[in-house]
């Protein structure tokens, strides 16, 4: 006899199928011996959650009604003559129609108001309204058909001051019948009582309420206060659910204090029950075991489909994937996901028997090496650029003006007397010594206002006294950090392009420096002919590096520029202006201080 000789494919496809059967066995079995436990609390719990939801609309039903028959305090008249019944009794004859008065004016048909009674503190009626008045009684203490007295007397016997349910079979009108009762009571801290007010409504409401959260006529929910008999029942009920139903009201109706305790099981039926905690009602549903049973074997029926689904996916998948090339396209596979979660550091193996694969790791790792190197050269050429452009920007702003031969003419000028030619060559010199010396990127607003002063200066020599400056800077910030030649290219902007093409002669330039919001806020101010800030405040959003680095702008855009690199995008420069009035610059920086050594050179730098 031959032995049968299996290929690695035909081995592998029959592992597959035999550990899916196995699987799918196995859970079957599984599956039959916990579903039921399973589908039992899960069935429990969604019923408790059904109850909870149903417990939540019946309160605020109750609560509007109860709401409603409250509205009777304000009936002031008739309340004052029920809490003082010794000064005239024949004064509560008049109030003979306020109960169909009340109902007229508080109750809606929605409502199902069938019957209202106002009694004093004496079970003496005061006043009564009955939507049927053959099937309901005038006077609740003397009626010859059955309305469930008893609870109410229990009641008014009892120091609860809440509201009471209760409910009856109206015989005559074939109608269950939900009665409110409420306490008239003052509102001290006596609380005494002057008389109630009783109010029957139809069930059909409430009914209503509860239909929403079965989801079948086989269960049997029903609404019970403590102490007396079902007041609304919804569900179809078999012979052993009446049992069950009469056992449970029964013992319900003669408890005394809380509700007993009860199983979850009853026979064949799951028990869930739920106390409101603002009435004294109880909410008591059965579901029938049948249901749930029925959910197990529809569960089973789709179990069996989904392992025959699974059958012949194992089948088509043992087919594909049964390779000799399986193991390794597997490890690379591995090798990229892990690549790609970050850790760059790891290589594929190439040690596999198959060659094609052997050469695909190789190329895959040659490739990962040059792409790590091509990484860390673009972080290192973007630093490199990020140090070039702000070099670049600060190099266009620094004009290379030779310093040395105006302090000689300086000199020059003083030997001669000329004091206006030695100030101008004095500020000069400043101005060149502050714009050359590179050395440091970032001033102080001392400094800055130093720098503009000179500028100014000059510019007043050159064209005349014309222009009033002011100076309004507070002292906290003459230490604060900020671009060399940050101040200067604005304040040209505003004489150029502002002050000089105006005719009027109260020419004014205003420079604010303060702190606002844990934030430098420094603005240039000037009332000439204004300009088009939107249009420029575009370009400053923008901060164009590659327009500046070409020359093409060695002011405002440069300065803003400048900012935006050392300090992010959230900081720049800002324009308003309304033509005709005047133009503001506000520029805003972070607050940077410079760290002074000794205390006394910042006092004297504030003076």
């Amino acid at each position: 006899m031959n032995k049968i000789k299996w290929t690695m494919r035909q081995a592998i496809l029959a592992l597959v199928i035999g550990c899916t059967v196995f699987a799918v066995i196995a859970l079957t079995f599984a599956f039959e011996v916990t579903s039921r436990e399973q589908i039992r609390r899960e069935s429990l719990l969604n019923n408790d959650e059904t109850l909870q939801r149903m417990e939540t609309e019946l309160n605020s039903y109750i609560h509007g009604l109860t709401g409603k028959m409250q509205t009777i305090y304000t009936e002031t008249d008739m309340t004052y003559a029920m809490r003082h019944p010794s000064v005239d009794r024949r004064n509560l004859l008049e109030y003979y129609w306020k109960a169909w008065n009340l109902s007229e004016k508080r109750f809606t048909s929605d409502d199902q108001l069938l019957a209202m009674y106002i009694y004093d503190n004496e079970d003496h009626l005061i006043s009564s309204w009955r939507k049927q008045p053959y099937n309901y009684p005038h006077d609740l203490y003397n009626s010859a058909i059955y309305i469930n007295i008893s609870h109410l007397r229990r009641y008014l016997r009892s120091n609860d001051n809440s509201v009471m349910l209760s409910g009856y079979h109206n015989e005559a009108a074939d109608q269950d019948v939900i009665r409110f009762g409420l306490k008239l009571h003052t509102y001290d801290d006596r609380k005494e009582k002057f008389g109630y007010l009783i109010c029957d409504f139809s069930s059909q409401n409430i009914s209503e309420i509860m239909n929403k959260y079965i989801s079948s006529r086989d269960v049997y929910a029903w609404l019970q206060p403590m102490g007396d008999a079902a007041i609304a029942q919804v569900g179809n009920k078999t012979k052993e659910e009446s049992r069950i139903f009469s056992e449970l009201t029964r013992s319900v109706a003669v408890a005394e204090g809380e509700i007993p305790e009860y199983g979850d099981e009853y026979g064949s039926f799951y028990l869930n029950h739920r106390s409101s905690g603002k009435y004294n009602l109880h909410i008591l549903m059965l579901t029938p075991q049948s249901l749930m049973l029925e959910t197990q074997n529809t569960l089973v029926r789709m179990l069996i489909v989904i392992a025959l689904i699974m059958l012949l996916v194992t089948l088509l998948l043992g087919v594909l994937i049964s390779r000799f090339i399986y193991r390794p396209v597997e490890n690379l596979s591995n090798t990229i996901i892990r690549i790609k979660n970050g850790d760059t550091e790891i290589r594929a193996k190439t040690d596999g028997w198959c060659e094609e694969l052997r050469v695909m790791g190789d190329e895959f790792n040659e490739m990962l090496d040059r792409i790590q190197k091509m990484v860390e050269e673009e972080y290192e050429a973007k630093v490199l650029m990020e140090r070039t452009q702000y070099k670049a920007l600060q190099a266009q702003i620094n004009p290379h003006f030779l310093y040395n031969t105006l302090d000689t003419m300086s000199g020059i000028a003083v030997s001669q007397e000329c004091t206006l030619v030695s100030g101008l060559c004095q500020s000069l010199s400043a101005i060149f010594r502050y714009s050359l010396d590179i050395s440091e990127t970032q001033s102080t607003l001392q400094q800055e206002m130093a720098h503009v002063r000179n500028y100014l200066y000059v510019m007043d020599v050159r064209n005349g006294n014309s222009v009033k400056y002011t100076y309004q800077i507070d002292s906290d910030t003459l230490q604060d950090n900020i671009p060399r030649i940050t101040l200067q290219p604005i304040v040209e902007n505003a004489l150029q392009h502002g002050l000089r093409r105006t005719r009027r002669k109260d020419k004014e330039l205003i420079i604010r420096a303060r702190h606002e919001s844990g934030e430098l806020v420094i603005t240039i101010e000037d009332n000439g002919v204004g300009m088009n800030a939107d249009a420029m405040n575009e370009q400053l959003e923008k901060a164009d590096m590659g327009r500046i680095e070409m020359g093409r702008s060695i002011g405002v855009l440069n300065v803003n520029a400048r900012i935006k690199s050392v300090y992010g995008r959230e900081y720049g420069i800002h324009f308003e202006s309304e033509e005709g009035k005047g133009t503001r610059a506000v520029i805003l920086l972070p607050v940077l201080k410079e760290e002074v050594e000794d205390e006394r050179e910042v006092q004297s730098a504030i003076g």
